[in-house]
């Protein structure tokens, strides 16, 4: 990136010395920062430490543990909406399919709308947005904003005008709601959400963390979805394992075992980051300040001395263990560690479930699509061409 000094990474060593670094000598925030451009400038994931902390515990407790449990039948009832949708023995592309599918889960989960055609309302203005970040001028646009040569992108301009046209006047009228503490949608959550002085988020940062949490909880699950269903289908073996489970209805221990090895080979990110805030010492070399440090998630997902056959498809290599915490990064690491990754892991597995209850594919391509970068993003290089007929 032009003015911006890059070190690349993949050793899992590495890796594990800069995501547990000092949040003020490795900066967290600073790191991701040409993320700012499409999530705003006050997300949470861009902020520095002890802001970034305080932001995350408010937006933790419904992303995790019982909450989660509350979006299996959304997740489940949006799944079936979405099949009854799809053509029947004709070909369509499983990652349009996939993203459509995301965005109506996420949009419901956020906001909290139980309307479809609203949420496709709600949903329009972050599809502008979506599509920016995988767009090819993306990476030209923010090296040109590190430098100061991009003052204004117009089209994200008016994205992000269409979004505040929607999130404005709803965070208003849900700060007057009688009924907000019963609520559970995540935007009311942290409308209410109180910090350890007893805090309130402003509408600016619950504008930017809502942004937030939408476009990176979409894009990711969508990709690795359609991912998944590329892998499995050119893979038969692996299909009728996971369909054996679906169909029993009881443990998901492989189908869990099935995502975290899509996520280990198709990781929806290329990259992850942290700078240096001073000169820093990583693997016998001297890091100025100034510096981007990038574990390359693709290539350390791939390290040969903690996988066997590391480019094979292998779900087997997850059952009855955990992946590797440093050699396995598809949500980052750290105290930047993706927040929705749970939910994003129950999302895949209840879909893919819901699918193969309910039908099954066939592809229409006989070879496997091949990753392409579009913007932050990593795509099947066709969007995964599929047929799906329902069976029951």
């Amino acid at each position: 990136m032009p003015g911006i000094p890059v070190v690349l990474i993949k050793d899992p060593k590495m890796v594990k010395q800069v995501f547990t670094e000092k949040p003020d000598i490795l900066l967290g925030g600073r790191g991701v920062r040409p993320s700012a451009l499409i999530y705003g400038t006050g997300s949470m994931f861009v902020q520095e430490e002890p802001e970034h902390l305080r932001r995350r515990k408010l937006l933790t407790p419904p992303l995790h543990g019982k909450a989660l449990e509350n979006y299996r039948p959304i997740i489940e009832e949006s799944t079936r909406a979405a099949l009854a949708s799809w053509p029947t023995g004709e070909p369509f592309k499983m990652l349009t399919a996939a993203r459509d599918l995301a965005l109506d889960v996420i949009v419901r989960i956020m906001f909290g709308v139980d309307d479809r055609d609203e949420r496709r309302r709600l949903g329009r203005p972050f599809e502008t947005l979506l599509n920016l970040g995988s767009s090819e001028q993306l990476i030209l646009r923010v090296a040109l904003h590190s430098v100061g040569g991009l003052k204004r992108w117009p089209k994200l301009d008016r994205a992000n005008r269409a979004i505040d046209e929607v999130l404005a006047p709803m965070i208003a009228a849900r700060r007057q709601d009688p009924g907000l503490t019963d609520r559970t949608d995540i935007m009311s959550l942290l409308l209410t959400a109180r910090g350890e002085e007893g805090e309130h988020l402003t509408d600016k940062e619950i504008r930017d963390d809502l942004v937030t949490l939408v476009l990176a909880g979409h894009e990711t699950t969508a990709t690795t979805l359609a991912w998944m269903v590329d892998l499995l289908l050119h893979h038969p073996d692996i299909l009728a394992k996971v369909q054996a489970e679906a169909d029993d209805g009881g443990s998901t221990t492989y189908t869990e075992a099935v995502i975290n090895e899509t996520l280990r080979i198709r990781p929806p990110s290329p990259f992850t980051g942290r700078y240096t805030a001073r000169d820093y010492q990583l693997g016998g070399y001297t890091v100025p300040s100034g510096t981007r440090i990038v574990p390359h998630i693709g290539e350390v997902n791939l390290d040969p001395e903690t996988y066997d056959h590391p480019h094979d498809f292998r779900p087997q290599r997850f059952l009855g263990v955990s992946p590797p915490t440093y050699a396995w990064i598809p949500f980052g690491g750290g105290i930047k560690r993706c927040l929705g990754a749970s939910f994003s892991v129950l999302e895949l597995t209840v879909a893919l479930e819901t699918m193969l209850r309910s039908g099954h594919f066939e592809p229409v391509h006989p070879n496997q699509d091949r990753q392409v970068r579009r913007g932050i993003v990593l795509l099947p290089h066709r969007g995964v061409s599929v047929r799906y007929w329902r069976d029951r």
